[in-house]
């Protein structure tokens, strides 16, 4: 059937429409209430001024539609469908972040909190995920700073036999080696559980009344172990902390457009404290950003992760309730998405607005060194671009332990993973220039039978 034909016989039910160009490859998946009035919508002149509607438009040789019975059911599909083709003019969010969670097996004797990607029904505890493993380090190594909790795997555990360096510099209670009662432990890892639930004012309070127990006891060293560890909590509250009406979960977005290219960035919140961001950059045929923002919206959600009480956004969508109970129905709990127009939400998007234009000038930084690289072949009159840089150092005591050091920086950037150390084997005095000769023969004689020459 001609695509004329097709027009004029489009239903006027809820669904989703699929644009295909002439080799039948599909260029653009959308969905819609009415089907029918949507894309004869993209054939009317002076209806959609928009260049990429016209631009799309040019392309499109063929139209299926795939009918559904509600307006969520066309949103999941709409989801599905451009995921499996990857149309050109779909926003098609690339998501690569993966997700871990914080799990602590409260049945083992002294648990402790260990990094998992995979929640069990197995009765421990688990918290996140969070959308990134960063934030998770960063989650683990605040809570090892400020309580004594065990650190080490299991294998390790059950084999040690005497304490370890952390139970030297007050970092662990040593339960590897019964030097804490299980109760004690148990009262530690309950503020542990306090911390990963946000309730850090809780913790605060509790370990302030422990601090006067011991001070009236006059066990005033350990009060001040408890004192030290109540001001570290309350210095990352203060970082942390972001005033708002209420402390409920929140996913504040927000974007910065520049010509083709739209930097989105999400701020989660978390109990009222900043937890984690996420930066997203999207290279767009449109220059409409309602657009944009509702098909990002629903395929970010539409992967497996966290759903907060509140999503804060800077543009509305057409899609707001049906985002709203779609989630709500997976979360089993009233989610709101929220376009605020005054009072303190509207602070909280403009701060993710101004960290998504931040994410674009951090992009820049890209072209900044390729101008650099670029200034540095002119300077040093090199055939080419060094678009792979070698550096070379010797470090001896005395002319023994001596040992050379190789780092790499590639288009402007160090890149760690292919950082060398040579432990300089024929050189017995002190000697630099020879260090240097042996390590550098060593690299390059390698680096030319590799065919890997800088």
């Amino acid at each position: 059937m001609k695509l004329e034909d097709k027009l004029k016989n489009l239903p006027a039910s809820t669904g989703v429409y699929i644009m295909k160009d002439a080799k039948h490859k599909v260029i653009y998946i959308g969905k819609a209430k009415n089907i029918k009035n949507r894309v004869r919508h993209y054939f009317q002149r002076n209806k959609d001024n928009r260049l990429y509607t016209e631009y799309l438009v040019r392309h499109v040789a063929d139209i299926d539609f795939v009918l559904t019975g509600t307006e969520k059911e066309s949103l999941i599909l709409e989801n599905n469908l451009i995921k499996q083709f990857k149309p050109r003019f779909n926003i098609n969010l690339r998501d690569d972040k993966t997700f871990v969670s914080i799990k602590i097996n409260i049945k083992k004797k002294y648990p402790y909190p260990m990094v998992v990607r995979q929640i069990e029904d197995d009765g421990a505890l688990y918290f996140g995920p969070y959308a990134s493993a960063r934030a998770v380090r960063e989650t683990l190594r605040y809570i090892h700073d400020t309580i004594p909790i065990r650190k080490c795997p299991d294998n390790v555990f059950k084999n040690r036999v005497k304490p370890c360096l952390y139970y030297q510099i007050h970092k662990c209670m040593a339960p590897c080696c019964g030097l804490i009662d299980e109760a004690v432990y148990e009262e530690l890892l309950k503020q542990v559980i306090l911390i990963l639930k946000g309730k850090q004012d809780d913790l605060v309070e509790i370990l302030k009344k422990q601090m006067y127990e011991e001070s009236n006891t006059m066990r005033y060293e350990r009060a001040a172990k408890i004192r030290d560890r109540i001001k570290a909590i309350e210095e990352t509250l203060e970082k942390q902390r972001i005033h708002s009406v209420s402390f409920v979960d929140r996913d504040v977005f927000g974007y910065y457009a520049v010509k083709n290219d739209v930097y989105i960035q999400v701020m989660f919140i978390r109990s009222g404290n900043m937890e984690d961001l996420a930066s997203y950059h999207l290279y767009i045929n449109q220059n409409n950003i309602e657009e944009v923002f509702r098909s990002f919206l629903n395929q970010f959600y539409s992967q497996t992760r966290f759903i907060p009480s509140e999503i804060i956004i800077p543009v509305k969508s057409e899609d707001s309730k049906l985002l709203e109970e779609w989630l709500s129905e997976r979360k089993g709990k009233r989610v709101e998405v929220i376009c605020p127009v005054r009072g303190d939400k509207v602070r909280l998007v403009e701060m993710a607005q101004k960290n998504a234009e931040n994410a674009y000038l951090v992009s820049r930084t890209q072209e900044d060194f390729t101008r650099t690289l670029y200034s540095l072949k002119e300077t040093l009159k090199l055939n080419n671009i060094p678009e792979c840089i070698e550096c070379f150092d010797i470090s001896n005591i005395f002319g023994k332990q001596a040992v050379g050091s190789m780092v790499v920086f590639e288009q402007g950037k160090p890149n760690k993973s292919k950082y060398k150390r040579f432990k300089i084997k024929t050189v017995k005095q002190i000697d630099d220039y020879a260090m240097m000769r042996e390590v550098l023969t060593r690299r390059y004689k390698r680096a030319v039978e590799e065919g890997a020459l800088p």
